[in-house]
């Protein structure tokens, strides 16, 4: 009987001593977090070096809130009923900070696919983004209060009796268990699509799933964490030790691995910086307006909180669905992002933005599949951006929307003549949009970076004048993984499906080419080419930026450590085009 007051005595003191370090730390942090959430909100277009220090923070809420619930799980005596409703609210918490942190991802992603650039439209994305931000640290917060409230009384914290009872699983937390080793499970895959994407993403569905994976990992790190803490929560650790700590030392694993492309953000972003004054001289800060930057521009390439909190876009118009081409059994449309205000004074000066989308030259869309967001983003910064379609390829393949009205059997020679017909169209109609023709660049991804090697590198070349409309004057090419060569089974001249084999030379237009490292769909060495044809012909305008685990359609999250990263540089690159410095 003494031993047993003995330890529970000794337990007490450990657990006064552990979970009350932890609990206020809890509190300040997660107090913490929401006011600088908040002041963010309030402050979001201005940057300082408190935003920095904000998402370390934030960060650091979410670990410690993960293991005070750990700390509860292994102090708390559940036999007793006011420990019992405390470790109910930590799986409470467990498992709202897993829909907060979908909530977060989902809210953003629903932002940027979008039209309208009405705040009340998106209301519903907002809501999502912020009530799952907030809601989970005023949870984390009130889980710390309470720990603190009733960490003197000794019977809720003293387990001498609980740690020898065991109980057989019901069959509720045997599926809650099967869930959690589950997620456990689509974890390790995930590692191994960010570790390997190269490699391992060359099967459709291995493809499909490693191009978004990498820059969503941080989103799955606390899936995972609040996973592995809710099986150890379930676990008999006495009666199965090393299962207990084998699941943890496999989720604590899962977790550091995928907490890597996040890490290795200062390293892309010192390599981007290395490339691009590589390409475009070491004088390229210099030549950028110090106002137009502090208005306007990204001020740091990288910032935690707008991952979280996203990054909000209002000043532009979409005039969307506008018929372009009605021949060949297609009819062809494009959507038309426009700047409001005072449109000369912006950075663009209304300079023109062609996108064209991917899909594997068999699907795809403007719209919903093409960054609308990029879109929404330049256009509010004064280019004047066009979000085209073009004949694509009869396939069944769906696993992007493609409307019925773009397919047919056309090559990629076809492809480049649709895309022709809209700058014809571009040169008749340019003054109904305000669109400064003599300032003009090409932008897209996979097949849509192809095209964009192929239709800018062909219009400057010179030899394709009635294919294209005259009169436009192209500044520079923003090829995203670019699928250069991957199309000759489509057909078409080797000139369009090879462009950086013959198209390039020492007149082409500056070029600015997005490429993770891990993109299992189109090699980087296909990047690495098209700079190699720039180099040889003299030309040393054109930077490739790599991203370390980045995959294919690495900058499908707009505020993404990837897409930050480069649209940092992106900017800057347009605004320096249109001001004639290379």
């Amino acid at each position: 009987m003494e031993k047993t007051e003995n330890l529970g005595k000794m337990n007490f003191f450990q657990t006064s001593f552990t979970v009350r370090a932890v609990s206020y730390a809890a509190i300040i942090l997660n107090l913490a977090s929401i006011v600088l959430g908040l002041v963010y909100l309030a402050m979001m277009t201005s940057y300082t070096v408190l935003w920095d220090i904000f998402g370390v923070i934030y960060l650091l809420t979410l670990f410690c809130n993960v293991l005070l619930v750990f700390l509860d799980s292994i102090r708390l005596n559940r036999l007793n009923k006011t420990g019992h409703q405390l470790s109910k609210i930590g799986y409470l918490y467990l498992s709202f900070m897993v829909l907060a942190m979908l909530g977060i991802f989902f809210g953003n992603v629903l932002y940027s696919v979008t039209y309208a650039p009405e705040l009340t439209a998106n209301g519903g994305a907002f809501i999502l983004i912020y009530f799952s931000f907030f809601a989970v640290l005023s949870l984390g917060g009130a889980i710390a209060y309470l720990n603190l409230k009733y960490l003197k009384i000794g019977e809720i914290w003293d387990q001498t009796q609980s740690k020898m009872s065991s109980t057989r699983p019901t069959l509720g937390k045997m599926v809650l268990m099967g869930i959690c080793y589950l997620v456990l499970g689509v974890g390790i895959y995930f590692v191994f699509l960010t570790l390997f994407g190269a490699s391992l993403a060359s099967g459709d569905i291995n493809g499909a799933v490693g191009m978004f994976v990498a820059q969503f990992d941080l989103f799955f790190v606390f899936l995972v964490l609040c996973t592995t803490v809710i099986l150890l929560k379930l676990k008999n650790r006495r009666a199965s030790p090393r299962s207990y700590y084998g699941v943890a030392i496999v989720g604590l694993v899962i977790s550091a691995i995928l907490m890597a492309p996040l890490c290795a953000t200062p390293y892309a972003i010192a390599s981007a910086d290395q490339n691009f004054t590589a390409a475009f001289g070491s004088n390229w800060q210099n030549n950028i307006s110090a106002s137009v930057e502090e208005r306007y521009f990204l001020k740091t390439p990288f910032a935690t909180p707008e991952y979280f909190l996203g990054m909000i876009t209002t000043n532009y118009l979409v005039n969307a669905n506008i018929k372009f081409y009605d021949a060949e059994g297609i009819q062809l449309y494009f959507d038309a992002y426009l700047p409001t205000g005072d449109r000369d004074a912006l950075p663009g000066n209304n300079s023109v933005i062609i996108r064209i989308h991917g899909g594997g030259w068999t699907a795809g869309d403007k719209g919903l599949a093409n960054m609308m967001q990029m879109n929404k983003y330049f256009a509010a910064q004064g280019y004047v951006v066009f979000d085209i379609q073009y004949g694509l390829v009869g396939d069944d393949w769906e696993i992007l929307p493609t409307p019925a009205h773009v397919r047919g059997n056309f090559t990629v020679d076809d492809m480049v003549r649709h895309i022709g017909n809209f700058t014809k169209y571009l040169v008749l109609h340019a003054n109904e949009f305000g669109a400064n023709v003599d300032s003009v660049f090409i932008s897209g991804g996979s097949a849509g970076g192809h095209l964009t090697c192929a239709v800018g590198l062909g219009m400057v070349s010179g030899n394709y004048s009635t294919i294209f409309g005259t009169g436009l004057n192209i500044k520079g090419i923003v090829p995203f993984y670019p699928a250069n060569g991957h199309a000759a089974i489509f057909g078409g001249s080797d000139v369009f499906i090879n462009p950086d084999d013959h198209l390039v030379n020492a007149s082409s237009p500056p070029c600015l080419v997005f490429q993770g490292l891990e993109d299992g769909i189109v090699h980087p060495s296909i990047s690495q080419d098209l700079k190699d044809a720039y180099t040889a012909a003299g030309n040393p305008d054109c930077a490739v930026l790599y991203f370390p685990f980045g995959g294919h359609a690495a900058d499908f999250y707009f505020t993404g450590y990837y897409n930050q990263v480069f649209l940092y540089y992106m900017e800057r690159f347009l605004y320096l085009c249109v001001n004639n410095y290379f």
